[in-house]
């Protein structure tokens, strides 16, 4: 069985490994597709998370169980919501798997996962259709927030990337007004664009101090922050401004795919249109982590395909 090994900084290859049984309460899932996520990038540029989540955008048919399941069936498609997933099967314990309907398309499931962590953040900050958002970032982050916004009936959204082809797609999926934050500076420009007041939510999906800046100078007073990038530096925000104007600032690191799902019942968005690449799997560090690691002006989410 193949699978990808993770030996360090830029330094990933896919090697033959045993093909092992699931053991008590796992089955195995014979993997469609595994989109590479953000923290996956982040790992293969910086190093490791304490826990890593390496290859865990996937989906797949069930093609053997262990001892003592009872929620899954042999041929059930699913979602695996584990690492390790940059591989030809992969085992998974039952209650980290998601069923997925039968009549679902592929590459809509595979990116069920990122829609679902944006689900949980829109959920976990309260957001309203009545609200007006800025998202710092267009990426898959960035872009799954903006098509839940969507979903729910949200008129306003504003957002920013410094990439081209990233602008453009938020502007094809519905954001109000995009620019690039290299060239216009995005808290005057939400002041501009909203006389003075800022914005409801603000959303940063990069990870980098400069973004959360922004969203922070970016709020209506007692306004509120959602940050979902993963930062690999430490940020330091200006206590006194986030204090006087009492700012809510919320981290989010979960998912929420009954929400997901319901947002897909709509028929309003295509998650899967953002998918730019699929590759092999012998060509993920060269056709995959290396391109997003290059800022690609082409590629936004690339899926494996084992």
């Amino acid at each position: 069985m193949k699978k990808t090994m993770y030996y360090g900084i830029r330094n990933i290859r896919v090697e033959d490994v045993e093909d092992i049984a699931p053991r008590k309460g796992e089955v195995k899932v014979q993997i469609k597709y595994c989109g590479i996520c953000g923290s996956d990038l982040h790992e293969y540029l910086h190093g490791p998370f304490p826990e890593s989540p390496f290859g865990h955008e996937a989906c797949g048919t069930i093609v053997a169980l262990g001892p003592e399941v009872d929620n899954f069936k042999l041929g059930d498609r699913v979602c695996t919501l584990v690492p390790g997933a940059y591989a030809e099967t992969v085992n998974c314990p039952q209650d980290r798997l998601l069923k997925i309907p039968d009549d679902m398309d592929w590459k809509r499931a595979t990116v069920l996962e990122p829609l679902s962590g944006a689900a949980y953040a829109i959920d976990r900050g309260h957001v309203r259709p009545e609200d007006t958002v800025f998202i710092a970032g267009a990426g898959t982050v960035g872009l799954m927030l903006l098509m839940g916004l969507k979903a729910m009936g949200v008129e306003t959204v504003y957002m920013t990337d410094v990439l081209e082809n990233r602008r453009k797609k938020a502007e094809e999926l519905g954001a109000t007004r995009v620019w690039n934050p290299a060239e216009i500076k995005s808290p005057g420009k939400i002041r501009e664009l909203t006389q003075g007041r800022g914005v409801d939510v603000a959303i940063e999906a990069v990870g980098i101090e400069s973004t959360l800046k922004d969203c922070l100078a970016s709020v209506r007073y007692q306004g509120t922050v959602i940050v979902q990038g993963i930062f690999t530096e430490r940020a330091s925000v200006h206590m006194l401004g986030f204090v006087s104007r009492e700012t809510t600032m919320i981290g989010t690191n979960s998912i929420k795919p009954d929400l997901a799902m319901q947002w897909l019942a709509t028929g309003k968005i295509r998650p899967e249109s953002i998918i730019t690449d699929f590759i092999g799997l012998a060509d993920i560090a060269e056709k995959g982590f290396e391109v997003l690691a290059g800022k690609s002006q082409t590629a936004i989410k690339i899926v494996v395909e084992p």
